[in-house]
């Protein structure tokens, strides 16, 4: 899987947003990639469990909340976002809406298999088409948010049905187990 998150890094053009992707193989395909305008790189440093990331750009790190790319980042400002999906599994209800809100092109979403649940439908939610590429051990979820409409009233319902149908799925697990 690793070879298709690579080939696509290198159809990319214009800005990019990397969330998680420390790997040196999905670094060198940015560098090398000409059409890639900006790059911004979130990376928490290697410390789990922080909200906050690290932003590098221009010798400066910044540090920015995962949950509030819309405050950083301006309405469709961003080409193309790739994340890491163990990287923001804990921020996933709210990430989903600030994803659609800052990108414009696709959003690239890769990451091992067992932890992919029904991230397909809640990107169809916005309107955007999902594309789901499963091998035996990963996945990549290719979004594309040109056509995606949210505000912040649709934003708000969606994470409290989240909130609660996350819930129901903890306290169904506490009791089979």
């Amino acid at each position: 899987m690793k070879d298709r998150v690579i080939e696509e890094i290198k159809k990319m053009s214009g800005s990019l947003i990397g969330i998680g992707t420390d790997d040196v193989n999905f670094l060198e395909a940015i560098d090398d990639n000409n059409n890639i305008d900006l790059c911004y790189i979130l990376s928490n440093g290697g410390k789990n469990g922080k909200k906050k990331f690290k932003l590098f750009r221009g010798g400066r790190t910044k540090t920015v909340n995962i949950k509030k790319l819309s405050k950083y980042f301006r309405l469709k400002s961003i080409d193309n976002i790739l994340c890491e999906y163990g990287t923001v599994k804990r921020y996933i209800r709210s990430f989903i809406g600030e994803s659609v809100f800052v990108c414009k092109g696709k959003t690239y979403i890769y990451g091992s298999i067992k932890d992919l649940n029904n991230l397909e439908e809640k990107y169809e939610r916005y309107n955007c088409m999902a594309e789901l590429i499963k091998n035996n051990k990963s996945f990549l979820l290719i979004i594309d948010n040109k056509n995606s409409k949210n505000n912040i009233f649709k934003n708000f319902l969606y994470k409290i049905k989240d909130f609660f149908s996350d819930g129901a799925d903890f306290i169904t697990d506490l009791l089979i187990n």
